[in-house]
């Protein structure tokens, strides 16, 4: 949705999709239209998870009835749905069609088969949610942003904040934290091969803060 110059996350991925400069130009503040637009010429933007069609399938088919039953969201018998559709289909549009109806929706389907890719359990979920104080992933930020993050740890040194992957993995002591982590970096790994061009893995050592 569109509202003057305001627009929805939705609105942003479909005008990035058809790659609608001028409008997103109207709409994003300039530091991200300028990010954003430079990673869709770069080949770097993902546009669904249409581009991960042939991964999806064969981690699926390489899933027992018992692992995908294990995958959150997955229960009254969703997995054998999914598996009999995975040896079966030849493609997302059709694997979807095959396996979601009234109580199970295209977003809840989409969930399973990313927690499927990604290798996301059950148990996974579980330990996150009783993790008291997780990370904080910091992506970039201006200099007002930067004072405002180092005061921010100075008033709270417990809290776990990377701005190093490297110095973050190699410093901490929390296994479930470290778990995470991990599962973030495979996520970028993953999302890289859908690049069309510099399909490099490990970004998340290599990508340098965002500063303006």
């Amino acid at each position: 949705m569109i509202v003057d110059e305001y627009a929805s996350a939705t609105s942003i991925r479909e005008l990035a999709t058809s790659r609608n400069f001028y409008a997103l130009d109207k709409l994003m503040p300039k530091i991200s239209y300028d990010i954003l637009a430079d990673e869709i010429k770069k080949g770097h933007y993902i546009s669904g998870i249409e581009r991960f069609e042939k991964e999806i399938m064969f981690t699926l088919r390489n899933m027992s009835v018992a692992e995908i039953a294990n995958l959150p969201d997955v229960n009254e018998g969703l997995e054998n749905a999914i598996k009999n559709a995975a040896n079966s289909c030849n493609s997302l549009s059709e694997l979807m069609g095959f396996v979601k109806s009234k109580r199970y929706t295209s977003t809840r389907i989409h969930r399973i088969l990313l927690y499927a890719l990604l290798g996301i359990t059950k148990e996974d979920m579980e330990n996150s949610k009783k993790i008291d104080e997780p990370y904080i992933r910091v992506l970039g930020f201006n200099s007002k942003g930067q004072t405002l993050l180092s005061n921010i740890c100075n008033e709270n040194k417990k809290l776990n904040v990377i701005t190093s992957v490297k110095q973050f993995t190699t410093t901490c002591r929390n296994k479930k934290l470290l778990m995470m982590l991990e599962k973030d970096i495979q996520a970028t790994n993953i999302y890289t091969l859908g690049y069309d061009y510099d399909s490099y893995s490990n970004l998340d050592y290599t990508t340098k803060l965002i500063t303006y």
